[in-house]
């Protein structure tokens, strides 16, 4: 009698793709239909339909072939069509009463109208290169002098002025705005003051909820803990990101820890596992748990709100529940492929937002990959660890490291750099969330009814909070924390080299958990270097070559690009540096082997940090902050991270927008408001770089009402080599405010070296250049700004005569003086 075969415990069950090629179908249609013409979006249910037809008369016909595989791809191909079906017909539904609304063809317009909209989000403050700006995702109900209605999907989002603080989520508000960009969201800018209440109605004061209520308390009990909690914690708990300042939200991107703060998957699994361990420690029936869980799920997304990776993670728990409830299969995979099939069948629109997208692509890194990486990481842990720590920072790192691999791809379609560190800032950050995120949302549920208790819970879960916060700041200060990913081909390649390594060696692993261990274990008597010829011989086969060929490729490409982290250093021999900090100013003026003059700071700490390192800066003589823009001061902290400077001068108009008090100017920084010279002279102190240096200010006007006219405008005397070479720094200074200055006679010429004002703008004015006939000209620039930075008017003022040096083409670069006028050398 023959023996049933038995799977061995240690064997992993094979895994469920049945509804993977209906899934991925799905989310095709729903992404790729809005781009479709008018016509496709039309035919495209009925050719579903017709395919799914087909696929089911050729299933009849082979019903009775030996080639099963065929049989089953035609099989699985037909319920994909179908399936995919009503998700199909729901995009057509919305784009045709988008098109009947004529909501398509305002936006295609970039057209200015009356908008009557519901907001999805907290507005956030953020800082920008002409002051702070609010900004906030909304719902349109109406548009148009008509108020015409949209009753399809037509979200934007807003960037308006303080008009918007009194505003939340699920507030009403009524605006005049332009659209100003439609390429991968609607960015609409808000051209009046944003009123509350719908168009109709006209103005009204917003409406509170439950959920307002809670929040508001929420925030105003995180606000007397300690430390970084007052911004974390209600992020950490509801997803609300408003009270995160700039410099903190920033450190939460660069390390990688910005989905702790936004609420996801992962805080529902812990709310929902917390929920059942209660229901089952009460021993109640089976039927009550998963009721009782169903309903926890249901609250929690109601507290926190509508949020993409929170409707994935309800909408997968649900379904779980659902298949364990009636004895179903419990295998993550179908359960997640079914989710996503369910979500984007009932909103199509979901599958654009970055949220749901990284959601989905996180669950299915950990689904596949964790628990294989796992297994095989585990036993190496275990020679140097006890079991319990090599289990816990085993599971920490592969569902860290499994979520990212599959999540980086996404990441470089809205950011152009990689966390070098964010493996380790997840591996320290994560195992904190549960001491978090449990008890602070029973303290967010009893926050308004029970103060006194809530504020005891959030001073408790401060400590883990504020350890997050402090991971996330040090972090982003290591250097390279933040690696640009290269553009072009050699980017696109090494995606695919990404995908391609990371797919075969989460095969590897898969085939290792599917592959039985032999009950008896017989040690032959032969030496290592025999065995290991043994086990190469059996395993190198063409495919396995070819494998390790790819995967081999992909880590070379990975430590060519990526290797080594500190940035590249520049010339040794620099005299003056153009820092590449995005889009903003920075630059360094040498007066000495190690030391330096620095003019403005760019935007961002780390990328300041970088290009004094880069230039082996230990000592900062003087910093000269022109104005108070952040794209001018946003990178102080960099600097000081580095190197106190000696002295810091600024400048600032009458603008009360621009206080320093906001930026992390210290009380020692001195305000200019007049003419100054002053000179550093380290020369016969440093016979390996003498550099005397004598620095005039020329304007820097307290009374400006526009910002970039307060701008310190700074003359450079450089004494090198035995000549002199001439610099005028310009700050953001407009036109109408340097014809001022060359009407008083107050700008010397000629000039070597003219750094150009407001980034090569157009309201910069071309009188500078034609007055100073420099021999250079500098310009700070981001790549790729929304700006049009520099204008094609500037540079066509520039002339061939002149030389150019501009951060957006040539990255951080160096000046190199032999002699007198300024000959130059550049070096990335």
């Amino acid at each position: 009698m023959p023996q049933e075969h038995i799977k061995p415990d240690d064997i992993a069950a094979p895994i469920d793709i049945r509804l993977i090629p209906a899934a991925a179908l799905t989310a095709a249609v729903c992404f790729v239909s809005p781009g479709l013409p008018f016509e496709w979006v039309q035919r495209l249910p009925w050719i579903l339909a017709g395919i799914g037809v087909m696929t089911i008369l050729g299933y009849i016909c082979l019903r009775h072939t030996r080639r099963k595989r065929v049989l089953y791809g035609v099989l699985v191909l037909s319920i994909a069509c179908w399936v995919t079906t009503p998700a199909a017909v729901v995009v057509q539904s919305q784009r045709t009463a988008a098109e009947a609304s004529g909501w398509v063809n305002f936006v295609s317009a970039l057209d200015t109208a009356r908008m009557s909209v519901r907001l999805v989000t907290d507005p956030v403050e953020r800082e920008g290169p002409f002051g702070n700006n609010w900004f906030v995702t909304a719902e349109v109900e109406a548009f148009g002098k008509d108020l015409t209605p949209t009753p399809h999907p037509a979200k934007i989002v807003i960037s308006g002025d303080t008009s918007l603080v009194d505003l939340g989520a699920e507030d009403q508000a009524c605006f005049f705005g332009r659209v100003t960009d439609n390429e991968s969201s609607v960015f609409v800018q808000a051209t009046a003051t944003i009123q509350p209440g719908t168009c109709a109605d006209g103005s009204a004061k917003p409406s509170t909820t439950g959920r307002d209520t809670m929040r508001a308390t929420l925030r105003a009990q995180a606000s007397r803990t300690i430390s970084y909690a007052p911004e974390l914690l209600p992020g950490l708990i509801l997803g609300d990101r408003s009270q995160q300042s700039e410099h903190v939200d920033h450190a939460m991107k660069v390390s990688g820890l910005s989905h702790l703060s936004a609420v996801s998957g992962a805080h529902t699994s812990l709310i929902a596992s917390a929920a059942t361990i209660l229901f089952r420690s009460l021993r109640l029936p089976r039927s009550v748990v998963i009721a009782a869980f169903l309903a926890t799920l249901l609250l929690f997304v109601q507290i926190v709100g509508m949020q993409p990776s929170i409707i994935r993670a309800a909408t997968m728990g649900a379904i779980g529940a659902w298949a364990l409830f009636f004895g179903r299969g419990s295998q993550a995979l179908p359960i997640l492929a079914l989710s996503t099939i369910v979500i984007l069948t009932v909103s199509p629109e979901l599958i654009h937002e970055v949220g749901f997208q990284l959601s989905v692509a996180a669950t299915a890194g950990i689904v596949l990959g964790a628990q294989p990486l796992e297994a095989w990481f585990r036993p190496l842990l275990e020679k140097f660890l006890p079991n319990f720590w090599a289990t816990m920072l085993s599971s920490s790192f592969a569902i860290s490291a499994t979520a990212q691999l599959a999540c980086q791809p996404l990441l470089l379609t809205f950011i152009d750099y990689v966390s070098a560190y964010s493996l380790l800032a997840n591996l320290l950050a994560t195992p904190l969330l549960p001491l978090i995120t449990v008890p602070g949302t029973v303290a967010a549920g009893i926050c308004v009814v029970a103060p006194g208790i809530a504020q005891g819970i959030l001073h408790i879960v401060a400590l883990p909070t504020a350890a997050v916060g402090w991971i996330a700041t040090r972090v982003a200060e290591l250097p390279g924390s933040m690696l640009p990913w290269p553009e072009g081909p050699g980017g696109t390649l090494l995606i695919v080299l990404h995908w391609a390594a990371s797919s075969i060696v989460l095969l590897k692993l898969l085939r290792r958990q599917r592959r039985s261990k032999p009950a008896v274990k017989i040690d032959a008597p032969r030496s290592r270097w025999t065995g290991i010829v043994i086990t190469a011989e059996r395993g190198l086969t063409a495919a396995n070559v070819v494998q390790l060929v790819v995967v081999l490729a992909a880590v070379v490409a990975h430590g060519v690009v990526f290797w080594p982290l500190r940035p590249t250093m520049v010339d040794a021999n620099w005299d003056i540096v153009g820092c590449d900090v995005g889009q903003g100013d920075m630059f360094l003026v040498r007066t000495g082997t190690d030391s330096a003059m620095v003019i403005d700071t760019g935007p961002d700490p780390p990328l300041a940090r970088q290009c004094l390192e880069a230039a082996r800066i230990r000592q900062v003589d003087l910093l000269v902050v022109t104005h108070l823009h952040a794209d001018h001061v946003g990178g102080l902290q960099g600097v000081v991270d580095v190197a106190t400077p000696q002295e810091m001068i600024y400048s600032t108009g009458s603008d009360p927008t621009y206080d320093p008090a906001a930026t992390d100017l210290p009380d020692t920084a001195r305000q200019i408001d007049q003419p100054v010279v002053g000179i550093i002279d380290h020369a016969q102190d440093d016979p390996e770089h003498p550099v005397q240096l004598r620095w005039s200010i020329l304007s820097a006007d307290s009374m400006a009402s526009n910002e970039n006219n307060a701008s310190i405008v700074l003359f450079l005397e450089i004494y090198r080599h035995g000549g002199v070479v001439t610099a005028l720094f310009t700050g953001d200074l407009e036109e109408d405010y340097a014809g001022m200055l060359l009407a008083d006679q107050r700008i010397p010429a000629p000039i070597d070296i003219l750094k150009l004002s407001h980034h090569g703008a157009k309201n910069g004015g071309t009188a500078l250049i034609e007055h100073t006939a420099p021999t250079m000209a500098l310009i700070g620039v981001g790549e790729d700004n929304t700006y049009g930075h520099p204008h094609a008017e500037i540079l066509e003022a520039l002339g061939p005569r002149i030389q150019l040096r501009r951060t957006d083409v040539d990255g951080t670069f160096a000046v190199t003086f032999q002699h007198s006028p300024a000959f130059i050398a550049m070096e990335r």
